[in-house]
């Protein structure tokens, strides 16, 4: 039995033919189903068609899925999209130019100090080793 191993041949882009099509079929779960019509989906939205009636088409052309659950869906989509889409924060600058409004810094821990400042003001504390001993007599 004299069969030698083929060397193995490096894989060009062109043989990525199951991964290119991957895009084309519509998946097998409904929120992936969603996601695959979302350019669709949205397109009719931003044409002034209802949720609702955009739903109707939707399942029309096999998307089989409650009209609550597809809102769900439609608001997952949305709230992701917004996130990837924000623009990140500018980094702080150190050397700021002159003239420039300067926004205050961001405390945590203000609302903290600010709730025990009131507590001590409004709040008889008992010190039992405190050396002040006037006494109202």
């Amino acid at each position: 039995m004299g069969t030698t191993p083929q060397p193995r041949r490096r894989k060009s882009r062109s043989d990525l033919v199951h991964l290119r099509s991957l895009p084309s079929t519509q998946p097998a779960t409904k929120i992936g189903q969603v996601t695959w019509a979302w350019g669709e989906i949205e397109a009719g939205l931003a044409a002034g068609m209802k949720l609702k009636e955009v739903w109707e088409a939707a399942r029309k052309d096999g998307l089989d899925t409650s009209y609550a659950q597809f809102r769900v869906y439609i608001s997952r989509l949305r709230r992701q999209r917004r996130r990837s889409t924000a623009a990140p924060l500018p980094p702080p600058r150190d050397n700021e130019e002159p003239g420039l409004p300067t926004l205050p810094q961001a405390d945590p821990f203000r609302n903290l100090r600010e709730q025990r400042e009131k507590k001590k003001q409004s709040v008889f504390e008992y010190d039992p080793f405190s050396i002040n001993k006037n006494f109202i007599g």
